[in-house]
């Protein structure tokens, strides 16, 4: 990738904190995703642009299989970084999203690990690492106490652009508030 490369990070809910069914039979979620979709697309890609993923299910790793579709198509660098809290993240999980987590650290360009095994505070770390590299957070963010809201708010501190899915209006075609300078 070039010097000019530009750098977003995800952060949002798992799929039991939204208000709709985390699936494609459900028309809260087809537009949902269709602003995910959009606003990762539209990113600008002048120079490239890194994607750090906190793969954890839900916002994440729909945001991550977004931009692995985006690599395949893009005529521009796209990058896919995998950020775990820990080895072992998806062990607990049903096996549709170890199935899809997986399916997506195959995809990534690199994968970086903050600890080795499950220590409190690791899910923070991740975060905190993400937002530290990268110019822009993108979410969905409505309000809801949790990682989400923590993080969201440690971006401000930080100074970082926040693009929030949730404000935007449901019609699938939308101009994103923020562009790179």
């Amino acid at each position: 990738m070039s010097d000019n490369i530009k750098s977003c990070c995800f952060t949002g809910y798992r799929p039991s904190k939204y208000k709709f069914e985390f699936n494609r039979d459900d028309q809260e979620y087809i537009n949902f995703e269709s602003k995910l979709t959009t606003a990762i697309f539209n990113m600008p890609q002048s120079g490239g642009i890194k994607f750090y993923c906190g793969m954890a299910m839900g916002f994440d790793i729909l945001a991550g299989e977004i931009v692995a579709e985006l690599k395949r198509v893009s005529s521009f660098p796209v990058e896919l970084i995998a950020v775990l809290p820990f080895n072992g993240q998806a062990d607990n999980w049903s096996p549709r999203w170890r199935e899809r987590y997986y399916n997506l650290l195959k995809k990534a360009d690199s994968v970086i690990c903050v600890s080795n095994a499950y220590e409190r505070g690791c899910y923070q770390q991740r975060n905190r690492y993400m937002v530290d590299k990268s110019d822009i957070v993108l979410t969905y963010f409505s309000g809801e106490p949790g990682g989400t809201a923590q993080t969201v708010a440690y971006a401000k501190r930080k100074g970082k652009k926040i693009i929030n899915i949730a404000d935007f209006p449901l019609q699938m075609n939308f101009e994103l508030p923020y562009v790179f300078d």
